[in-house]
């Protein structure tokens, strides 16, 4: 088909075109039975398009729209609906529609592509949390009108993410340089930033295209990390918390108040003046403000031996003005500007939603889940303040 880009990003195929090769990726043994098209309500008119595609082609389809639920495990419930005689499915949406296709292929034993309806998610190529070894999508398919159409919150979720990874690649190479482990490479700590974020870029000011491409690679690359650090943790606090917007707008905005608390906190260097935290208290408010699991939490518990605390400090006081100076290469304030006016009320959203006590007790707490240097910032008592 022309004016169709195609890319092998790991073992999924992604392709950006037009709705109507949709039906030509499917399997033709898939098209002897029914393929299942799973979508929110929020997405009809466009799965009602991809739908049409394949009925144009005389492909059997079993429909599936899914409402919208604050639980996954009510959602997974939904879709588990999905009759046993679909052989293929379709999910029509983001990352969460992803996740549902992924726990029912895996279960069933069936392949499913998704089709993206907007660039607001670095988890498509992610198998689903809930189950070992999961599937992941064979194909990924985005039209280019429909993320030009996207709604601009979705679009700025998208970019939420990329503006983010500048400072989780921070995050990484002091998590590396504070651990134990051989990195195998013998480079410094600002070198080791450089190659990080060279590897996840985009320039805000490109378009949808270019961002729904930058997230593709960009989910395959995540699947190789197993390190939790603070914006990973600060997002899932809030999150589970507010419940009321996109991942990757929170995403950002953990991004931006961890950006500057770090600068704050490599700055003072006090880290040894304090009390120690109230492991106890954080983990019992993470459960009641968050719902996270308190028997769960203790398994996480981590306690920094003497030892280890004070090679912690020695480290950070010997890196502190690298580090200072990455930070402050980062410039997420310039960013942030240029972010929020992605929107129409030019973010004025974030007012209505977070005061600073929230956002700076949200963040006290991911610290008891956090690795790195928020981990660290968290065992020195420096958080516990904000709580």
């Amino acid at each position: 088909m022309e004016n169709t880009d195609y890319e092998r990003i790991g073992t999924t195929d992604v392709y950006l075109s037009q709705t109507e090769i949709v039906p030509t990726l499917i399997p033709d043994e898939a098209k002897a039975g029914h393929v299942g098209v799973v979508y929110y309500e929020d997405v009809k008119d466009i799965a009602f398009d991809v739908i049409s595609a394949l009925k144009r082609e005389k492909v059997l389809v079993y429909e599936c729209k899914i409402a919208k639920s604050e639980s996954e495990d009510d959602e997974i419930k939904q879709i588990k609906s999905v009759p046993e005689y679909v052989r293929y499915l379709i999910g029509v949406g983001c990352g969460r529609i992803n996740m549902l296709c992924s726990y029912f292929a895996t279960v069933n034993a069936i392949d499913y592509m998704m089709f993206v309806t907007a660039p607001s998610s670095e988890r498509i190529l992610y198998s689903t949390p809930k189950l070992k070894e999961a599937c992941c999508p064979k194909c990924v398919v985005a039209d280019r009108k429909v993320l030009d159409l996207a709604p601009k919150d979705l679009i700025a979720a998208g970019w939420g993410i990329a503006l983010s990874q500048p400072l989780k690649a921070f995050e990484r190479c002091v998590a590396k340089k504070l651990g134990t482990e051989n990195s195998g490479r013998a480079e410094s700590i600002a070198d080791s930033f450089k190659r990080e974020v060279a590897s996840n870029s985009v320039q805000m000011t490109h378009g949808t295209a270019e961002l729904f491409w930058f997230l593709m690679r960009l989910s395959d690359s995540n699947r190789k990390q197993n390190f939790v650090g603070g914006v990973d943790a600060f997002c899932e606090v809030m999150q589970k918390n507010h419940k009321l917007r996109h991942r990757g707008e929170y995403m950002f905005v953990a991004s931006y108040v961890l950006w500057a608390y770090y600068r704050l906190f490599l700055k003072s260097g006090c880290e040894d003046t304090l009390l120690p935290p109230d492991k106890m208290k954080s983990m019992k408010l993470l459960e009641t403000k968050c719902g996270l699991e308190f028997n769960l939490l203790l398994k996480r518990i981590d306690f920094l031996t003497v030892n280890g605390y004070f090679r912690i400090k020695y480290i950070l006081d010997e890196y502190r003005d690298d580090l200072i100076g990455i930070l402050n290469s980062i410039d997420l304030e310039k960013s942030q500007r240029r972010w929020r006016r992605l929107y129409e009320d030019a973010g004025f959203w974030l007012k209505e939603n977070f005061t600073t006590k929230e956002l700076l007790s949200s963040m006290a707490l991911c610290g008891e889940i956090s690795g790195g240097l928020l981990g660290y910032a968290k065992a020195s008592g420096a958080l516990e303040d904000y709580i």
